[in-house]
């Protein structure tokens, strides 16, 4: 996966879906239905695209932007076991206006043979970037919420991962470092749609994570439930606490 804007632009897929957007543009629509993977069927390709071509703005883009770029796995319908390579790829174009369009498409084999899934393009009304800036501008009490308990499930796994550091004749004490940077049962937010989903089979390091769709997606917040420092914290609260004896 390229690490940057630079190494996007370079790769076979950009260059690729730069191309069949301007086949598009010059109405060529033959040399785009030729590219597309023989798995796809569909009757009434040149009429599609004429209608694709009618949502593309007036006028040359002035900026072009990655958006994202992903490799996955096209499993065989004949149920053989096997699979081939596939590539999901999407580039902001910004027309004068300022207009932004998001042409993206969903390619099939290996880099220097690629064949179209889909192709398809959206109107936005501000470039991604706005978007899914991570602000707290306009957010919801959820929101914060989540901020809250994410800074929380964080803090408690470092602190308790310093306390097992500390503690002195622990047994097994680098399982028990280990357990107490584990989160476990995944509650994430897309920060962009508000959009909450729990996973019960995730665990993160540090109960916390932060991460964004491509370059220009959606953060999406997570935090997990610190099950290990938390039971660390117990254990070694009950295990230190004595009595008071009456003198």
């Amino acid at each position: 996966m390229p690490q940057s804007s630079s190494e996007f632009e370079k790769t076979p897929e950009a260059i690729f879906l730069k191309a069949t957007v301007n086949k598009l543009v010059a109405h060529d629509y033959d040399s785009i239905e030729s590219l597309i993977d023989k798995r796809v069927h569909q009757s009434d390709i040149k009429q599609v695209l004429e209608r694709t071509r009618s949502m593309v703005p007036d006028g040359v883009p002035t900026h072009l932007e990655p958006a994202a770029w992903r490799l996955f796995k096209i499993t065989s319908t004949a149920n053989d076991g096997n699979s081939s390579r596939g590539t999901s790829v999407a580039i902001e174009y910004t027309y004068p206006g300022p207009k932004w369009v998001i042409f993206s498409a969903n390619l099939s084999g290996e880099p220097d043979n690629l064949r179209i899934l889909s192709f398809n393009i959206e109107r936005i009304a501000a470039p991604l970037s706005e978007q899914n800036d991570f602000t707290l501008s306009g957010k919801s009490v959820v929101h914060y919420l989540f901020l809250l308990f994410t800074a929380a499930a964080f803090t408690i796994s470092i602190y308790a991962f310093i306390r097992c550091l500390r503690t002195k004749g622990l047994k097994r004490k680098w399982l028990w470092s280990f357990f107490t940077l584990v989160g476990f049962v995944a509650f994430s937010m897309n920060w962009t749609t508000g959009a909450v989903f729990v996973n019960f089979l995730r665990f993160d390091f540090f109960s916390a994570a932060c991460m964004r769709d491509g370059w220009l997606g959606p953060w999406t917040i997570t935090f997990s439930i610190p099950l290990g420092a938390l039971l660390f914290l117990w254990k070694h609260r009950t295990s230190v606490t004595r009595p008071v004896s009456d003198d």
